[in-house]
């Protein structure tokens, strides 16, 4: 997919791949192991529909378009149904709540996978056609630069708001706060793999 010649729809949902084969997967473990049982399998699109309801999609028409940022190399998703990439690369499904499109975009070894969430982002954020960009980046690793390209956009955007159509997914809420809208992605996880609130 070439970067410089992306459409984007209304609805953008920019998602790193490392993240579910890393930190998502360590959660789900070590929930199962506090819960005594082995949780599912994530299905991806029911728990891109809890994302997307989490981000303020209403209604039955809809278009989210879900880019995957992944490191050169990286074609599967263990624990994840689907779980190979190129299975959803240039697909597209219809959900209750709309239509989602898939997108999947390497590294290919030129810009870091950082770089490249990054680049994305501000693709989306200066596209007149975007209307929400959520986000699901690997904050642990690269969340500071995140923060500083989020606000630097801010600072540099002639909308009063720039950054009022931004919703970042992560697990917790950083420390000292954050240039955009923040949500837990923890109680979507949950929900996905059948754990109540009672549970833990």
């Amino acid at each position: 997919m070439d970067k410089k010649n992306i459409i984007f729809a209304p609805n953008v949902l920019l998602l790193d791949a490392a993240f579910l084969n890393g930190t998502v997967r360590d959660i789900k473990l070590l929930m199962g192991n506090k819960l005594g049982r082995e949780l599912p399998d994530t299905d991806l699109v029911d728990w891109l529909i809890c994302l997307a309801l989490d981000g303020g999609l209403r209604g039955e028409s809809n278009e989210l378009q879900v880019l995957w940022v992944a490191d050169e190399g990286v074609r599967q998703m263990p624990g994840c149904i689907p779980s190979a990439l190129e299975e959803l690369d240039g697909q597209a499904c219809q959900t209750p709540i709309g239509e989602f499109s898939f997108s999947v975009v390497p590294s290919a070894g030129l810009v870091s996978r950082a770089g490249l969430f990054a680049e994305l982002m501000k693709l989306a954020l200066d596209a007149k056609e975007v209307k929400r960009l959520l986000l699901v980046p690997d904050f642990y690793e690269y969340g500071e630069k995140l923060a500083k390209t989020l606000h630097d956009f801010n600072t540099e955007s002639d909308e009063d708001d720039a950054l009022g159509k931004v919703l970042c997914f992560l697990l917790e809420e950083p420390d000292g706060g954050f240039p955009c809208s923040i949500d837990l992605i923890t109680y979507s996880l949950m929900h996905i793999w059948g754990i109540a609130p009672d549970d833990l």
